[in-house]
């Protein structure tokens, strides 16, 4: 396998790269193409000129809201990655005009997906109706029809405008569907990792009323008065562009997930890019440049012990705006280990064991050889070396001491309310009209027999009688003894 970048600018940037691919195998080369550009025109002249320098090889595009090369992050620029396979053959598919996602992920599987595929890389558009995409569907479908089939890639950019994205292939570009190829051959060796480095922060909260991706009420208030009573009005008001700074973590298939909200309804519901469940427990989420750099550190090291050639990176655009310039932190790492290519999305497509999950708030790798190239690493110029035991700076420690007294605290509440909720559970109260009788004093019950007092009281409460006698009674029970207490004594 050979695999390198560029950074395209104009046709000679091209006719230097298939210089250094010669000869072409065109069946066994795939062009991954990373445009800042989200427009019509650029993409249909970069289409031509990729087809013109490199005829029947595939190619798979996307608009971005910025691209990764090498360890960097860029804005507006064109990435492109030849990667050139020795025994894996590729094949790309573009499916376009169709409003159901489930239908494309089928299509589009049935015409890029062979006996012998490891992998298949899937961009979808990002952009429908000036709304986000809810990608579930697509990969629903591609799971659905081949199960075994491990799955990467993510939803197209347009730099943050969510007005209109593209993907696309050799066969033409799509505002409204999906593109994809698969890479298959028995030599190929696949393997992916994901980052969140999102710690979820306070109390634990049940979503109690959603639909789809729509979250109406959280602890049964509107969603948007969660956000300001626990954050603050600053938070509230900005809200959904605050969102991505505080998103909500849900767990599921043993995976923890942040999604961030990205309209707010006139109800004070929320938006998001994927559905939420009524009954589901969410929490808040927080991140920091310091978790990035450790979780950094953490996914380098896995990848340094596995087989490796390129590395595709995808990452959400909300962790751009969150990390800003810090984003690199999370990048560097992997720029030292292989070439590295990419972009920033609008939520990215991961293969997990119970299926293939739509994310978001994350960076996704996915890792591509065909030799063993375990523990191995080029030499290049970087600044984020391989590290088994990285020293923590002061103000990581800092950052987990807070994170730990404030879990600490949630937990330490969560288990007072559990133990007050179990002590009120125990305690029998009677509430409203007891008919009692004026004279004898007994109560009627709901069957409309007439009970003593006692017994009624224990049948409803907790509370025992122990029997002895008041002084009134005694007097009027036992006048006797009262008498011969009130004579007078002889004198001596």
């Amino acid at each position: 396998m050979h695999s390198f970048n560029i950074q395209y600018h104009t046709p000679s940037d091209l006719a230097d790269a298939r210089e250094k691919l010669s000869p072409i195998r065109p069946r066994q080369l795939l062009i991954s193409v990373f445009c800042g550009t989200p427009e019509a025109r650029y993409i249909t002249e970069l289409i031509g000129e990729l087809k013109t320098a490199f005829p029947e090889a595939a190619i798979l595009g996307t608009t971005t809201a910025g691209e990764i090369m090498n360890g960097g992050a860029f804005e507006r620029a064109t990435v492109i990655n030849f990667t050139h396979f020795e025994e894996t053959w590729v094949c790309s598919g573009l499916v376009t005009g169709d409003a159901d996602l489930y239908r494309t992920g089928r299509q589009l599987a049935g015409e890029i997906v062979h006996a012998d595929t490891q992998v298949a890389i899937i961009f979808g558009c990002g952009i429908k109706d000036d709304g986000a995409v809810n990608g579930e569907p697509l990969l629903t479908a591609f799971h659905d029809t081949f199960p075994r089939v491990l799955i990467a890639g993510a939803q197209a950019g347009d730099n943050g405008l969510a007005k209109r994205t593209f993907v696309f292939t050799q066969d033409g570009f799509t505002d409204s569907g999906a593109a994809a190829a698969s890479l298959s051959g028995t030599r190929l060796i696949v393997n992916n990792h994901y980052n969140l480095s999102w710690v979820p922060l306070g109390k634990e909260m049940v979503v109690t009323h959603a639909e789809g991706t729509i979250i109406h009420t959280i602890d049964d208030k509107p969603a948007k008065t969660i956000y300001t009573h626990y954050l603050g009005e600053q938070v509230g008001d900005r809200l959904p562009h605050s969102a991505a700074e505080f998103p909500l973590m849900v767990e599921r298939h043993g995976l923890h997930l942040a999604r961030h909200a990205n309209r707010v309804l006139p109800d004070g519901s929320l938006a998001f890019m994927a559905p939420f469940y009524t009954g589901e427990k969410v929490r808040f989420a927080f991140c920091h440049s310091e978790l990035v750099a450790e979780s950094a550190r953490h996914t380098q090291g896995t990848f340094a012990a596995r087989p490796y050639e390129v590395i595709f990176v995808y990452s959400c655009l909300s962790r751009k705006w969150v990390l800003g310039k810090d984003i690199e932190l999370e990048l560097a790492p992997l720029g030292c280990l292989a070439p590295t290519a990419g972009f920033f999305s609008y939520g990215e497509y991961y293969s997990h064991d119970q299926g293939n999950l739509f994310l978001s708030q994350t960076m996704t790798v996915l890792a591509l050889s065909e030799k063993d190239t375990a523990g191995k690493h080029d030499e290049r110029d970087c600044q984020a070396p391989l590290d088994d035991s990285p020293q923590e700076s002061k103000q990581i420690q800092d950052l987990k001491a807070l994170h730990r007294l404030v879990e600490t605290s949630a937990r330490e509440r969560e288990q007072l309310i559990e133990e007050l909720q179990s002590a009120l559970a125990e305690i029998k109260t009677l509430r409203g009209l007891i008919p009692i009788c004026a004279n004898c004093k007994k109560i009627r019950d709901d069957k409309g027999y007439w009970n003593q007092i006692e017994a009624y009281i224990q049948a409803h409460t907790d509370a025992q009688f122990s029997h002895g006698i008041c002084p009134d009674c005694a007097r009027l029970l036992y006048p006797s003894f009262f008498k011969e207490k009130s004579k007078p004594e002889k004198p001596v």
